[in-house]
């Protein structure tokens, strides 16, 4: 006997997932329980498994293609001692529903020449702009909460029309051997998400050069202490803690903007999340409640992050409900970088490498290890004299953690 199991409902207001790797093959036999593919969400990629025990029949869906919530995934030959899932049912079953809205799985990008329209959320006052415009909703991808259209999005979209048509691109002769990869996955969707931010929010960047050295200095006697044996100790939970000092100070930067509701959101809790280079591409998980935790216990929780981060096993509830973001690229080099705001949040703080330099003190030249933080906020909320003493409130927290934090 035979069932569809269907795309689950994973929370979070998911609505659809791109089929990122199957993880059996038609024929092949699964216990229950097994993962049976990838789906990666605009969250996180996820291991979805068989609810049943029997034989995969039919797989719907290639690799690259999106599914949405709903969709028929997989069609199981159930064995006798296979259970029948509550809200899923019986392929052979006869449905009162018409056989050609049974499945829903689409490429991408969408062909929409064969298929019906899907309803768009839009308020009145931006239907009657995309008619004034000459705009048709169903071709527009909506930023707006649920995947509603906003008139930025109309404005947007026709922007690129008028660029398209006057600038058509052209591939450029091949002189040489030309390789191509998939665009899809994490990085697919971080890159979707980063043009968001750039589009929608006014990026500024404001740096500034600190003296590390009691950092250092005060990191090497944690490792040192009988607490921090066999702790994986950065530098990180130090700035976590001072980045709490100043979000306390200025909360601005710690909320993000409902341009739909035109109002500001000041969230009084501190979850921080740390972008992080993965070989699946860029996330970003958070730590949750960095004012209530020790530097110990947020330097465990940041080791624990970024193993899942590299072995892709992250999860969904590890890249939710951030309020502001961190960037690391001290391990890279380099001297400064102007960070993407991870939108809606308002703010994005980069951490550079920390290096020896004479400088200044008390009229005598010394070396010193020194470090640039880069703060990128939005104009629209933060204004640039608060950035400027957002980080001039934390340097000092950095500079003398001991007495500071």
């Amino acid at each position: 006997m035979a069932f569809e199991f269907r795309f689950p409902d994973i929370g979070e207001g998911i609505v659809e997932g791109e089929v990122v790797r199957w993880l059996v093959k038609e024929g092949e036999s699964i216990h229950e329980d097994q993962p049976i593919v990838e789906i990666m969400t605009d969250k996180a990629t996820v291991e979805i498994p068989s609810p049943v025990k029997g034989r995969i029949a039919k797989r719907i869906g290639k690799e690259g293609e999106m599914i949405e919530v709903g969709a028929i995934l997989v069609v199981i030959e159930e064995t006798e001692e296979g259970v029948k899932p509550p809200g899923h049912h019986r392929a052979h079953t006869q449905s009162k529903e018409p056989q050609s809205g049974q499945t829903k799985v689409r490429s991408t990008p969408r062909d929409k020449s064969n298929t019906a329209k899907e309803p768009v959320l839009a308020t009145p006052a931006v239907r009657r702009l995309a008619r004034q415009m000459g705009i048709d909703l169903s071709e527009i991808q909506g930023s707006g909460r649920g995947g509603r259209v906003t008139r930025e999005d109309l404005e947007n979209y026709q922007s690129s029309m008028v660029r398209s048509k006057s600038a058509p691109v052209q591939d450029t002769p091949a002189t040489g051997k030309v390789e191509t990869l998939p665009y899809r996955g994490v990085r697919k969707k971080m890159g979707e998400h980063l043009m968001i931010s750039r589009r929608k929010a006014a990026h500024f960047t404001y740096v500034e050069e600190v003296d590390a050295t009691e950092m250092v200095l005060l990191r090497k006697r944690f490792l040192e202490s009988d607490k921090g044996q066999g702790i994986r100790l950065t530098y990180l939970p130090f700035i976590l803690k001072a980045i709490v000092t100043g979000l306390k100070e200025f909360p601005l930067l710690n909320s993000s903007l409902d341009e739909e509701k035109e109002v500001i959101r000041i969230k009084h809790y501190y979850n921080i999340g740390i972008a992080s280079d993965t070989p699946q591409g860029l996330i970003v998980p958070v730590v949750k409640q960095v004012d209530k935790k020790d530097i110990l216990q947020l330097a465990q929780e940041i080791a624990q992050l970024s193993e899942a981060a590299s072995a892709g096993k992250t999860k969904l509830e590890d890249l939710r409900d951030g309020t502001f973001t961190i960037t690391s690229l001290g391990a890279l080099g380099g001297v400064m970088a102007t960070p993407i705001i991870n939108y809606p949040e308002v703010a994005i703080l980069g951490i550079h490498k920390i290096s020896q330099k004479p400088v200044v003190q008390n009229g005598q030249i010394v070396i010193r290890d020194m470090m640039n933080l880069s703060i990128t906020s939005d104009h629209r909320v933060v204004d640039g004299s608060m950035a400027a003493q957002f980080l001039h409130h934390i340097i000092p927290a950095i500079e003398d953690p001991e007495q500071k934090l």
